[in-house]
């Protein structure tokens, strides 16, 4: 094996490791938001939307802010995605 392939393996490996990483993580926030008796905590719920809905601000004022897209092109994906389950409701089914 090259030293480009062994460099690009390692690379690869670290890459894996960070997604085993951050699926732990993601599945320890979802356990975060059931009380003990397995339903879920309301509270827990709506502080995790709130976090969601403020990543998900930051990166649209991000992305208008940096010339990436303008406030009418992010509003026109943000409404062909709403409708890719048929629906205009505003929210985007969890696969």
């Amino acid at each position: 094996m090259g030293l480009i392939n062994w460099i690009f393996d390692i690379y690869q490996h670290t890459q894996i490791d960070q997604a085993k990483t951050d699926a732990a993580a993601a599945r320890a926030d979802l356990a975060a938001i059931r009380s003990s008796g397995g339903s879920v905590d309301g509270a827990r719920l709506t502080v995790a939307l709130e976090e969601l809905a403020l990543a998900t601000k930051a990166l649209q004022r991000t992305l208008v802010d940096k010339g990436v897209c303008t406030s009418d092109e992010f509003a026109k994906t943000l409404r062909a995605i709403d409708l890719e389950d048929g629906l205009a409701d505003g929210r985007s089914r969890l696969r």
